[in-house]
């Protein structure tokens, strides 16, 4: 992969001038040494006699730089292809299967439907769609699949979707951990299939043979759809705008997989909790690509830590014109993404204070680790670390979600995570910085089905939280309609404040883990990753002159070093005979 030098942001910027080391004549003696100009010489001291002459300054060689940038690029792809998120064939062929069997079981079900109510069965139809990163191609083995439901005028959401279509479903023996959740913005159904996970939301359509209507994309039948349908289609609409308006769809797939790893290693993959949706880092990523169309991955990822930390929120980040600034909007007005369709809409968040803050906050480690992209030895795992909540927090909001049955306990935790963002916005009115964990952990010691979910707090004023307080204000959100109340009466929350030693292991060792991890993994950077890098470009540029002055051929994967008919192992300190007359000193020290 070559660099694209006209790209924006750090990568984008000169290269620094670059001091060599001199090269040592064992000829006569030189004239006396001239006094050293500023600039960055080579670690190490010089062998004992040595005389130094005046150094070279000199900015790094074009082909040295697309050789950093493609070895970091290299190891960048291995990285994410040894994290396990790039799928295999059989995934594919899996989700594929599992998407032909849902639009055999939909059609049966708009029949079945029309049937009952004396329609014209034999033209009555539905099928599905994909969107999301299924339809981009930018999933992983672990990965769910947004698969989108399309049905005649006479299936109802309520009933028909919600009630014949889930009983249908559950007597399938594929079907596994089904639950409804019916308050959200997007009203749909989770489910395991053959065990992958699949969210599946409605659309209803004017017509009866929603499959031809789809397959025709007649306009006039998008537009007489309902507020939730349209907002469903948005996705797929979405999905179809930046497949035309990515150059490089390779290249945009595997920066989306390394946004997703990084979002779920740093706790901000939740959009019900007021982190990233799917859709957000996929139009970001977009973003980046559509801009940069010949930058390699590694410019890539550094390039939308640098574009994104500088970014002058509110103003909406766009694929298509720039918008105007973006006021009042309830969840948007703080860190807003349009979707790249017409009409122009804002993708749905749930972002809040707190949580804006946090990723503003992952967004600088981002860029401190990254924004010198010429450094070939960088440990990836730096940048995709497990976030470490036991160290940053001493204060946990714990919430204990139970219900009697495990069918009812998912229903549950749907519902009351889709009324999340309330309870945040609560515990910031009382002066409290909240970093919900989005992952949910299960406590063995209570008797009924549960899911625990801990929060990290950080107390902007000296006060003292009432949880049963809380929790009365919550259940109000919680239980303003018929579905709530429903769901309250055999369900239940507590809430308490605990500390790191009431965590769970699997949170805990990660933290003690991220503790003995260098001072730059949390979120600073340390001199010595600076020096390190520097060393790298220094061996590089001496390897590049060394060839010059030789006239020959070398070859380089930074473990070995050959040069002519010379092969010198990379070591520590290093001081290489590469010539009867030529001496060059490599050090760390």
């Amino acid at each position: 992969m070559a660099l694209d030098l006209a790209v924006g942001g750090s990568a984008a910027r000169r290269a620094e001038t670059q001091t060599l080391a001199p090269v040592l004549l064992m000829g006569p003696p030189p004239p006396p040494p001239i006094p050293p100009t500023t600039g960055m010489y080579l670690p190490g001291h010089p062998p004992p006699g040595a005389l130094l002459s005046r150094p070279i300054p000199m900015a790094l060689p074009r082909e040295v730089i697309v050789y950093m940038d493609e070895s970091r690029s290299r190891s960048l792809l291995k990285f994410i292809s040894d994290a396990g998120i790039v799928p295999s064939l059989d995934d594919e062929l899996r989700r594929e299967r599992v998407v032909r069997e849902l639009g055999k079981i939909v059609m049966e079900w708009a029949k079945r439907v029309a049937y009952e109510q004396g329609k014209q069965h034999w033209i009555a139809s539905a099928t599905v769609l994909t969107f999301g990163s299924y339809a981009l191609g930018a999933y992983g083995p672990e990965s769910d699949i947004d698969v989108l439901c399309i049905g005649p005028y006479i299936a109802t959401l309520q009933h028909h979707f919600f009630v014949v279509l889930r009983q249908m479903l559950e007597g399938r023996p594929e079907v596994s951990e089904l639950h409804s959740i019916e308050g959200a913005k997007v009203p749909l159904m989770r489910f395991k299939f053959n065990g992958i996970l699949v969210d599946f939301p409605y659309v209803q359509l004017p017509v009866i043979n929603a499959a031809e209507a789809m397959h025709a994309s007649d306009p006039h039948v998008l537009e007489n759809v309902d507020g939730p349908s349209w907002r469903c289609l948005s996705g797929v609409r979405a999905n179809r705008q930046i497949i035309q308006l990515v150059p490089n769809m390779k290249k945009f797939q595997y920066l989306l997989r390394c946004l997703k790893l990084w979002a779920r290693r740093r706790g901000l993959h939740c959009h019900l909790l007021g982190f990233f949706a799917g859709i957000h880092l996929t139009i970001l990523a977009a973003y980046v690509c559509r801009r940069h169309p010949n930058a390699s991955i590694n410019t890539l990822l550094s390039l939308f830590f640098d574009i994104f930390v500088h970014w002058p929120w509110p103003l909406p980040v766009s694929l298509l014109d720039p918008p105007v600034l973006c006021r009042g909007l309830d969840g948007c007005s703080l860190m807003p993404i349009m979707l790249p369709c017409n009409p122009p809409e804002f993708c749905s968040s749930s972002t809040t204070e707190s949580t804006f803050s946090k990723i503003k906050e992952e967004l600088r480690r981002g860029y401190a680790l990254t924004k010198d992209t010429r450094s070939t030895d960088f440990d990836w795992s730096w940048l995709f670390a497990s976030f470490p909540y036991g160290a940053r927090y001493k204060c946990f909001l714990r919430i204990v979600l139970s219900a009697p049955l495990d069918e009812e306990l998912r229903d549950w935790v749907g519902w009351v995570k889709s009324r999340f963002r309330n309870l945040l916005l609560k515990l910031e009115s009382l002066g409290v910085y909240c970093d919900p964990d989005p992952s949910e952990q299960v406590d063995h010691t209570i008797t009924e089905p549960n899911v625990v979910f801990f929060w990290g707090l950080a107390y902007r004023r000296n006060i003292q939280i009432c949880t049963s307080s809380l929790k009365e204000d919550f259940m109000k959100s919680v239980c303003n309609n018929i579905y709530g109340k429903e769901k309250c009466a055999h369900s239940d929350i507590t809430m308490s404040i605990v500390g790191p030693p009431q965590l769970p292991k699997s949170i805990f060792d990660l933290s003690v883990y991220s503790e003995k991890l260098p001072q730059h993994m949390m979120g600073h950077q340390l001199m010595k990753q600076r020096c390190n890098v520097c060393t790298q470009q220094q061996k590089l540029c001496i390897i590049f002159l060394l060839v010059l002055l030789l006239g020959t051929d070398a070859e380089v994967d930074m473990e070995e070093v050959v040069i002519g008919n010379y092969t010198v192992q990379d070591g520590k300190n290093l001081c290489v005979p590469y010539y009867p007359r030529i001496l060059v000193v490599i050090g760390n020290e």
